[in-house]
């Protein structure tokens, strides 16, 4: 088996680590300069984690049996995953409590709250994800915890503007989120997954997908206007087209997964794109 098949990219890499790189980003904005030692500690304490729920998922979602459902092939997912996350959410600890030594203790209660996440996403007893806030954690995990998270280890400090910019974040990871569970409704359903697109319904699900976006454009373009964000992050509202396109296909093809594919695949590259505007506008001009 080919372990490398099994992380899913979309998330580990893109809407996992980008955040991480945004919270560095503001803090270089805000003071000029870059603790490197921090930050490479710090990227090596997130990339433990998200290996860690990459893990976890991948263990609990075979053990639940939802991956066997409309499959005659049973996945091949060996015990030592979840030993293996286990270790690395150890080692990521370390890191969390090696960095409240060189800062304050506020450092080891962001790494409370990731690895809370983290495990009990999908790993008992809690099981956000079987209870319908999966997609809230996954959204606070990937937006506030992590940016502010990442932002504190170089500044010390919590500020409005990180904060604004991790509610943009946010918004579009629990985005992708929502529309990333509504090709998986009916086996989500048959294993008790209680997620928000099965307790909603696909259609009343989208709406809440539309809600979402419109409200990260509309943060976006209000922290432009109000000069909390800097303007060249604008031009992230390139991907609207896109998005509408997106939308548009998720209405009409949420039964047919091989045609919805084209939404889910869109609103990755859209986050992407938001996230990556953000960087480079933070780095490139200084807030007032």
């Amino acid at each position: 088996m080919n372990i490398v098949k099994l992380i899913r990219y979309r998330f580990f890499l893109f809407a996992g680590l980008l955040p991480y790189f945004l919270g560095q980003a503001v803090a270089i904005n805000i003071q000029g300069k870059l603790n490197w030692l921090h930050f490479w500690l710090g990227f090596a304490g997130i990339f433990l984690v998200l290996v860690a729920v990459e893990l976890f998922n991948e263990y609990f979602d075979a053990k639940e049996g939802g991956d066997r459902i409309f499959s005659q092939q049973q996945p091949e997912i060996p015990p030592w995953f979840y030993k293996l996350g286990i270790l690395a959410l150890g080692l990521a600890f370390i890191i969390g409590f090696y960095l409240t030594l060189k800062t304050d203790w506020l450092v080891l209660l962001f790494s409370f709250f990731g690895f809370f996440g983290a495990y009990f996403y999908v790993g008992p007893p809690i099981r956000w994800a079987y209870r319908g806030f999966g997609e809230l954690v996954i959204a606070l995990c990937y937006g506030p915890f992590m940016l502010l998270g990442s932002y504190y280890i170089q500044t010390q400090r919590i500020d409005f503007v990180p904060f604004f910019v991790s509610v943009i974040s946010g918004l579009s990871v629990f985005c992708l989120a929502v529309l990333n569970e509504i090709p998986d409704y009916y086996q989500d359903m048959l294993v008790g997954k209680r997620n928000l697109v099965v307790r909603l319904g696909k259609q009343r699900a989208i709406l809440l997908l539309k809600l979402g976006l419109a409200s990260v454009f509309a943060l976006l373009i209000s922290g432009v206007v109000f000069k909390i964000i800097p303007a060249i992050a604008i031009a992230a509202i390139v991907t609207l087209p896109w998005i509408l396109k997106s939308i548009k296909n998720a209405e009409k093809n949420y039964d047919n997964p091989k045609a919805f594919r084209f939404a889910v695949n869109s609103v990755v590259v859209t986050h992407i794109v938001i996230t990556l505007f953000l960087g480079i506008s933070f780095l490139g001009e200084q807030v007032k």
